[in-house]
Order: C-alpha cells, then structure tokens, then sequence
C-alpha cells in the first residue's frame, strides 16, 4: 500500500488529521484574478491587484500563492514580420492570374512558405506543389528564412520532375 510503518503507527495514535491550507481564500481570489485577466498577470501585477482588494500580499507571496493555484503567466509571442514590401526588387509578373486548372503536368508550380513550431524552436517550410497533379514536387526546411531556403526546395521540384523548357 505504499505506506510507511511510522506514518501508520502516527495514523493510529494521532488519527487523521485533516488541514486545510489557510491560505485557501486567497487561492480563491487568485484563480478569479486570473481567470478575469485572462491569464496575463504575473505576481507583480497579482499582488497589486490582491493589496487594491485588501490583502497584504507582497511579490514573492503572490507568487508562492500562483503556485499553490497551479496558475501561470501566458506569455505573448513576439510578432515577426517575414515579408519585406519595402524594396525596389523588380517583382514577377502574375501569369496565372487565378486561373489555376492546368492541362498537363509541370505547366504551373504553386509555392508557399510557411513557419511549423518545434521543440527545438521555429522551423520554415517551402513547399512547391505542381497544380496539375496536387502534389508535392519539392520542399526545403529551414530555421532560418534567407533565399536558400527556396532555392533548395526549387533544385529539389526541378530535379525530381525535369520538366521542359520554358
């Protein structure tokens, strides 16, 4: 049973007692807290808002009692931004025009960049897919999004279907 013979003998002689947490109230405001802010408060902002309500709670408090209400911060994911509009590149020309049913294979490649989160942290993907036939003709993984990253799922769709010219 998994119980130890001087946990049972004090069981015995002392009965079961049974405690509860005295800071239970203020777990209970904790949990409303955070479930009123959505979980953006950290134990600064918790504390304040516990002294604005009329508990004196300090930081290091605050934050032993988010523990004991198994409640955390949800951080907020820094926005990058992965398309450069400012620049005098010259741009392709659109030659599909939306019009995306295609006669035969390797006509027209259809290619998109996507990020994928990993444990290891964020991944890029490109994928080229032919329109015709709805597959996948090449794709590169990257953690970085530079050119090579299209260059090589690029190399990989034209050696993998050699397509004619033009």
């Amino acid at each position: 049973m998994d119980v130890s013979r001087s946990g049972f003998c004090q069981y015995l002689t002392h009965g079961y007692l049974y405690t509860i947490d005295p800071d239970l109230h203020l777990i209970l405001k904790v949990r409303r807290i955070h479930q009123t802010t959505r979980g953006s408060y950290g134990s600064r902002c918790m504390s304040r808002q516990l002294r604005n309500g009329g508990d004196d709670v300090g930081r290091y408090r605050a934050r032993s009692l988010m523990r004991k209400a198994q409640v955390a911060v949800k951080h907020r994911k820094k926005f990058k931004i992965t398309t450069e509009s400012n620049h005098k590149l010259p741009i392709a020309p659109n030659l599909l025009e939306r019009r995306f049913e295609v006669n035969s294979p390797n006509c027209a490649w259809y290619t998109d960049i996507t990020y994928l989160w990993t444990m290891q942290g964020r991944l890029y993907l490109a994928v080229i897919i032919d329109l015709f036939s709805r597959k996948v003709v090449g794709w590169a993984m990257g953690d970085r999004l530079k050119t090579e990253l299209v260059k090589d799922a690029v190399t990989m769709a034209y050696f993998r279907r050699k397509p004619a010219g033009g």
